[in-house]
């Protein structure tokens, strides 16, 4: 027994940019549907999600994200309306491209426990598109305990991704007194494979990346097309990441691109992946 990841960063409505604000976000009618079927078809039980948009003209909901325009909530709908539940936390980090709230948000079949957002960033002002804020959860798997999930969308390592990971790789550890069995750190790490960065983050081998695990001839497979919003100058490459703790209880099965026009359409400027592991 064994639970499927999925992880896509979801661009802010970036995808169809239309004349109002509200006919962007019914422009993006397409990808809700393609990412909630891809959701159910695939039987995914965790799904991470960043760049998740809310236009800053909607009130600000408590618990966050409850509006027409939070790209996750609608998600969650259209699997409710498939008779699919999920539970859904979320925070956001700040405003993007100058109408949109912007945040992380995860989606769980199994219930969520010690739900906890956080600034990792050394700049926390909403007004400010580095400012980041993590979203995390301890997930009840069946037959495995508690699986500790942080959800992140760092910074580039010059503008303090390293501190960044630090910063997360602390909170993941600090929140092990719940009695978590295992965690992984996922997400938009904005960080190349096999620069000083990624050094960074798998030297000590506390956390392990799970696509090198299992596909290290195609160590560099890009997860976004290039060109991109802070990699401007850039081809496409690999910036987007699954680490599993060392000694976390779980075996990474299989761990594939997905919304890449091969494996379900293209959602974003990211492809996601789709991670099974196997737990014991």
């Amino acid at each position: 027994m064994g639970f499927r990841l999925l992880t896509i960063n979801l661009h802010t409505y970036q995808e169809h940019q239309c004349w109002s604000l509200w006919e962007t976000v019914k422009a993006h009618d397409r990808e809700a549907r393609i990412i909630s079927e891809a959701i159910a078809q695939q039987e995914v039980d965790i799904v991470c999600f960043q760049e998740v948009g809310e236009s800053i003209y909607e009130s600000i909901t408590t618990p966050y994200g409850t509006t027409h325009s939070n790209m996750a909530y609608r998600i969650f709908l259209r699997l409710q309306s498939r008779g699919l539940h999920y539970n859904l936390f979320q925070d956001w980090s700040h405003v993007g491209f100058g109408i949109w709230r912007e945040g992380t948000a995860i989606l769980s079949k199994h219930p969520m426990y010690h739900n906890y957002s956080m600034y990792v960033s050394h700049n926390q002002n909403k007004d400010h598109f580095m400012s980041r804020n993590v979203t995390t959860s301890c997930i009840d798997v069946p037959r495995f305990g508690l699986l500790h999930v942080v959800n992140a969308h760092l910074n580039r390592a010059e503008h303090g991704g390293k501190e960044e990971f630090d910063a997360i790789r602390h909170l993941a550890d600090s929140r092990e007194h719940f009695g978590v069995r295992g965690g992984v750190l996922v997400g938009d790490f904005n960080t190349l494979p096999g620069t000083d960065a990624y050094h960074h983050m798998v030297y000590s081998t506390e956390y392990i990346d799970q696509w090198y695990e299992v596909a290290p001839h195609n160590f560099y497979e890009p997860t976004h097309r290039g060109k991109i919003a802070g990699w401007e100058h850039s081809d496409p490459a690999r910036i987007d990441y699954i680490f599993k703790k060392n000694g976390s209880p779980l075996q990474i099965e299989s761990i594939q691109l997905i919304f890449n026009n091969h494996f379900f359409p293209i959602v974003s400027d990211h492809y996601g992946y789709l991670a099974t592991f196997d737990t014991y």
